[in-house]
């Protein structure tokens, strides 16, 4: 990947939560970038913790919002972006009116605010008024389960409208923030719903490029050795959300068993599988497993290994069509398969078709049977028309302004 820009970049901070997802964004604008020699990135604990020597700029923890304010005060930014605004009192890193306090406090300090909105817009014309049962029910779902009794029905309705506040409220405090989106404007020439204030990017280098590519594959330890070079790996990513939904639509023992024959399809094949899940459900595998393979249950890395282990396996897996992650397997052209359309898909009404109209433009990855046998046949036959689809997703993708051109632009609003 490289980029011969000099276009000389301003002082940006990006506060990011717990998701790895946030952080894969922030990383989607700022790699092979120079905007990394003028950008700080603010992490929690959890992530600080696994990234803080692997990523290409700054890295400092937060663990309160002193914290937060005394880096704001040293590095004097121009834009600070939170990643995201909507979801980060979501996670208690910051409370709603903290959240609200420092918005202001950026104001007031002329820097420019810019969120991230991982529901493509969703929730982003909400206020206070707009909190009633109603509309809870109206983009929430409460049929996840089958039978549920009424009992569950009435306090999920209860839990949505719980978080529909925390939306409304965050969505008040946000508007009048930039909204930055990864993906194109709806094709059917309607932009994302929400705020006016709205900016959309692509990053060139985020295109793999196979000759700067080494051969060998990234294990949890980094040891290159630790598996024949020539040997492919299939990549299953579940995450802590979507493992739980999994285990509440066909129970923990059925959940496991389903996992313990996909793993163990994919070793039939003569393929290596990395599976990166909760250590919950990765204590539950490791017994299940032969002991040659059992180092490929992980369950975390750092952001760094996790995109080499993306980028290299010949197939992914998700229980989650709305995963950040997907972006860099769609724009390479390389394959993906679901197994389930995840928590967001799932839970939130109108996730999927804006997702289908704004993120994959009107295309949808292959879905698979978890119950169907694993087999090189069938998936390569599944994967014949990829490349032609995600070729133009990423035609489209390419025509949106680079980072350099949405910094440019920001500063002048």
């Amino acid at each position: 990947m490289t980029d011969n820009s000099t276009t000389p970049s301003p002082r940006l901070l990006f506060l990011l939560n717990n998701d790895y997802g946030e952080l894969a964004l922030a990383m989607y604008f700022l790699q092979g970038r120079d905007l990394v020699d003028s950008s700080t990135l603010l992490l929690p604990p959890r992530l600080f913790a696994d990234n803080k020597d692997t990523l290409p700029c700054e890295a400092r923890e937060y663990k309160s919002i002193e914290d937060i304010v005394r880096l704001v005060d040293t590095t004097k930014p121009d834009i600070v972006f939170l990643f995201s605004g909507y979801i980060l009192p979501n996670h208690e890193l910051l409370s709603l009116e903290v959240m609200a306090a420092l918005v202001q406090l950026l104001s007031d300090r002329d820097c420019k605010i810019v969120t991230s909105d991982p529901f493509f817009g969703i929730f982003s014309q909400m206020g206070p008024s707009t909190i009633c049962g109603p509309e809870a029910l109206r983009l929430f779902e409460t049929d996840i389960i089958p039978d549920l009794s009424w009992e569950y029905r009435i306090n999920s309705t209860c839990g949505n409208l719980r978080i529909l506040e925390q939306f409304a409220m965050a969505s008040h405090i946000l508007k009048d923030t930039i909204h930055l989106y990864y993906c194109c404007p709806d094709p059917r020439d309607e932009r994302i719903e929400g705020s006016a204030h709205t900016a959309y990017f692509f990053n060139p280098c985020l295109v793999y490029d196979e000759k700067e590519s080494s051969t060998s594959d990234v294990s949890q330890s980094g040891n290159a050795d630790s598996e024949p070079a020539e040997k492919p790996h299939w990549l299953f990513i579940l995450g802590a959300v979507d493992y739980e939904l999994q285990t509440r639509l066909y129970g923990e023992a059925e959940c496991i068993d389903m996992l313990e024959k996909k793993l163990n399809q994919t070793l039939q094949t003569g393929r290596r599988f990395v599976f990166l899940a909760p250590n919950e459900c990765v204590q539950k595998l490791i017994s299940r497993v032969p002991i040659s393979a059992r180092k490929d249950l992980l369950n975390f890395c750092s952001f760094e290994d996790f995109t080499s282990l993306l980028l290299k396996a010949e197939y992914v897996f998700y229980w989650n069509l709305a995963s950040y992650s997907t972006f860099l397997r769609v724009i390479n052209g390389l394959p993906m398969f679901m197994f389930d359309g995840g928590h967001l898909v799932r839970h939130v009404k109108p996730m999927s078709e804006r997702m289908a109209h704004s993120y994959y433009q009107n295309w949808t990855p292959p879905f698979l049977d978890p119950d169907e046998v694993l087999n090189t046949e069938t998936l390569a036959e599944l994967s014949k028309d990829y490349k032609q689809a995600t070729r133009n997703i990423l035609k489209n993708l390419k025509e949106l302004p680079s980072p350099e051109q949405v910094i440019k632009d920001l500063l002048h609003k």
